[in-house]
């Protein structure tokens, strides 16, 4: 997404939403993108508010504490993670875009989230060496092709334990990038997983799934 749209996004917000209130910070991003008829909706990539849904139950059900986002995008699932999360808790949210960060952080604050999250610019396969605690849970929602390697990335250097939870969006929508991720988490001995459907954000009418795999052994 251009940098002009992401402003033109974080602009709407800012005007728009009720400052120090995630949920009106959320729904005004839904808001502009749902605005207009079908064939004039303005796409975004953040999670929306179906699959969106499913990430806030299930970091209630497990009470995750310290969560790891890779893709940062405009700070949608940011703002919709960190208002979940208890006192104690904490996101660590990964993005190479500088523009994408510096919208996010802007959201973040809009929805006053700015002390439950940090932003880190970088690659994940750099970034992910230099974290050193695992995470309760791990959102996926950056380059589909790297949702393996990453994975594996954050195995190895023991950021994913017992009971850790990864939430992998887009799975049905980009399936066939997918193989070699599903059999890793579906064929292995250390994953529970299971696919869920559900539609492409903001578009009812396009097919997309997520893959939410918890961790059953070290």
């Amino acid at each position: 997404m251009s940098n002009l749209k992401m402003d033109a996004v974080l602009d709407y917000v800012l005007k728009n939403s009720k400052k120090g209130d995630p949920q009106s910070v959320l729904d005004t991003i839904d808001s502009y993108a749902l605005e207009g008829a079908l064939d004039r909706k303005r796409f975004l990539m953040n999670v929306g508010p179906e699959k969106g849904l499913l990430l806030k139950n299930l970091i209630i059900k497990h009470e995750s504490k310290r969560i790891l986002e890779l893709g940062a995008f405009i700070g949608y699932s940011a703002v919709l993670i960190a208002m979940h999360l208890k006192s104690d808790g904490c996101l660590i949210s990964v993005d190479p875009d500088p523009n994408s960060i510096e919208v996010a952080s802007k959201i973040v604050k809009q929805a006053k989230l700015t002390n439950m999250v940090k932003f880190i610019r970088g690659k994940a396969e750099d970034v992910i060496p230099k974290l050193d605690e695992p995470f309760d849970f791990i959102f996926i929602d950056h380059a589909k092709k790297r949702y393996l390697s990453d994975l594996i990335l954050l195995e190895k250097t023991g950021l994913v334990k017992k009971d850790t939870v990864i939430f992998a969006d887009n799975v049905g929508l980009f399936k066939e990038d997918m193989t070699e991720y599903f059999k890793h988490v579906r064929d292995s001995s250390f994953y529970n997983s299971n696919n869920i459907d559900s539609h492409l954000e903001y578009r009812e009418n396009i097919y997309d799934a997520v893959e939410i795999s918890v961790r059953i052994r070290d």
